[in-house]
């Protein structure tokens, strides 16, 4: 069950208990302990996990890229607030990208976060065709499509970081999709996004998965990171070269690996509602490119 804010649980329709169902919820709990009749216990074992990519990302540090760019939302910003520059790495053999508040001097620095005429800290568009070249070449990505990431707060040798697993990634479509509004019968806009094959057929990963995973990824090995500027991945922008051996991905939509589709309400990346007809209209399934 999830918890609210005062403690209380949550019923199965997600709604939170009225004070007097909880008192009962107790009472009975005091009945059986008092009769010494113990409660069922139950197993995680069999229990699957949704990625959170599937809830609200309003609050969730994240990532979004699109082609030539990327932007840290607000709540990743928050995070580190009054931290203006940071360091991009990534794990090429892990597939991960952190993010290491750094001092402006450091060579391999970006800006991620200013201050606006308000006197408040607001999110900072990063322009580097190169890096994100890199990334979608690592990741195999489409090159028309955008991609959101969410962050995770990890220790390291240089303090906390945020670490962003880009096998997670969803991916957006390049255009809405309209369709018809079966209650007005208005031709209407909506986001389609993809989730990795990883959760084809499946609600997530495995309770026990979960847990290995949690464990094993609270503290982040800096080992096999690379400087955005310092360590390239390899450039292959128009009139330059990729890294001996390597092919330059195809990037046309069928031969991307996500099959899941779901529609729900955008997200900006100030982690703001964009403006999107399809809020709400709980439409999930299961579609490939084609």
């Amino acid at each position: 069950m999830g918890e609210t804010t005062d403690n209380r649980p949550n019923n199965q329709e997600g709604q939170s208990f009225t004070a007097r169902e909880f008192e009962l919820i107790q009472e009975l709990v005091r009945s059986r302990m008092e009769k010494n009749e113990e409660l069922q216990y139950e197993s995680f074992e069999g229990y699957e996990l949704p990625p959170r990519t599937q809830f609200s990302m309003l609050k969730k540090p994240a990532v979004s890229i699109k082609y030539g760019q990327l932007t840290f939302n607000m709540a990743a910003i928050r995070l580190f607030e009054g931290v203006k520059h940071v360091l991009t790495v990534v794990n090429t053999e892990k597939k991960r990208l952190a993010v290491v508040p750094c001092a402006e001097e450091e060579s391999a620095s970006v800006e991620w976060a200013r201050v606006n005429k308000q006197g408040k800290w607001v999110n900072k568009n990063i322009t580097s065709v190169d890096f994100v070249e890199n990334l979608y070449h690592l990741m195999g990505w489409n090159r028309e499509c955008r991609y959101k990431v969410l962050g995770r707060v990890a220790a390291s040798d240089r303090g906390l970081i945020i670490v962003f697993e880009m096998e997670e990634a969803i991916m957006f479509a390049p255009k809405k999709e309209e369709y018809v509004d079966p209650v007005t019968g208005e031709t209407k806009k909506r986001q389609v996004k993809y989730y990795p094959d990883a959760y084809k057929n499946r609600i997530g990963r495995s309770y026990t998965e979960y847990e290995q995973y949690r464990q094993l990824n609270l503290f982040e090995d800096f080992g096999n990171y690379n400087k955005e500027h310092e360590n390239s991945i390899g450039k292959n922008t128009e009139g330059t070269e990729a890294p001996m051996g390597a092919t330059v991905p195809d990037y046309r939509i069928e031969n991307q690996p996500q099959s899941n589709v779901n529609i729900e309400e955008g997200v900006d990346d100030n982690g703001n509602n964009e403006e999107n007809t399809s809020t709400n209209l709980g439409i999930t399934g299961q579609m490939g490119f084609h």
